[in-house]
């Protein structure tokens, strides 16, 4: 059997961890979407397991049910050509990979002023958008079969303030570790910007989708794959 897929630096930590207890277990630090995206695109394939942070901050949400958290996979499929599935499945999902967002940011380029409707000139913006997301294929390990949503599913404390909370994944990248995609607009006259679209895919298998208290660090909850169920975890904070 080949050894766990933790980076080495994590391995010593993770096995005094086990031996202390859950008891002990802090969150570890996740690392932003994008260096990660630029750090394994330079490099050869690798096997790591990783930390992310989940971007919650451009138009994802969560609903607070109670003492459950749910946060909705429906529609997060991804349509690109190295995703499609080599045969059409069998009572399967046609879409393989599906995504959780990491990061999302823009930048404006130069201006040019042009004619998109005769007779009246405009100045047309050029802006390229970076959107970055963990794609991976094992979403059906992590939710209940029953369920419309697709739902990620997390226990919560009694009361807890949806504010401050956040949630990191925990995946091993798989081969290739990267995958991108570049969609263009043409600027015209109701919408005066030429738009490139760069998606940006970190590919891996989800290991673990944790709950943060993103003030202190805390683990709130866990979701491992197989259970379908939230599982509590430790309140303990980090050292």
């Amino acid at each position: 059997m080949n050894p766990p897929c933790f980076p080495k630096p994590r391995r010593l930590i993770l096995a005094l961890l086990s031996l202390l207890g859950p008891l002990a277990a802090p969150a570890l630090q996740a690392e932003p979407g994008r260096e990660l995206y630029q750090r394994y695109m330079t490099q050869a394939a690798s096997n790591d397991c990783i930390e992310l942070d989940i971007d919650l901050a451009h138009g994802e949400t969560f609903t607070v049910d109670g003492k459950k958290l749910r946060y909705s996979m429906y529609g997060k499929d991804i349509a690109e050509g190295w995703s499609w599935p080599e045969q059409q499945p069998v009572g399967g999902d046609y879409f393989r990979y599906k995504y959780l967002p990491l990061a999302s940011e823009s930048e404006d380029r130069r201006s040019y002023v042009a004619e998109d409707k005769v007779g009246e000139p405009q100045t047309m913006i050029e802006r390229w958008r970076y959107d970055y997301f963990l794609a991976f294929n094992n979403l059906a390990a992590f939710i209940q079969a029953d369920d419309d949503d697709a739902a990620l599913s997390l226990a919560l404390p009694d009361d807890y303030p949806p504010e401050a909370l956040a949630l990191h994944a925990s995946a091993c990248l798989t081969t290739p570790n990267t995958r991108e995609s570049t969609t263009f607009w043409k600027a015209t006259h109701s919408t005066p910007v030429d738009l490139t679209l760069k998606k940006r895919y970190l590919i891996g298998e989800l290991k673990a989708l944790y709950l943060i208290d993103r003030n202190d660090g805390r683990h709130l909850a866990e979701l491992l794959p197989g259970t379908a169920r939230p599982t509590p975890a430790s309140h303990k904070e980090n050292p």
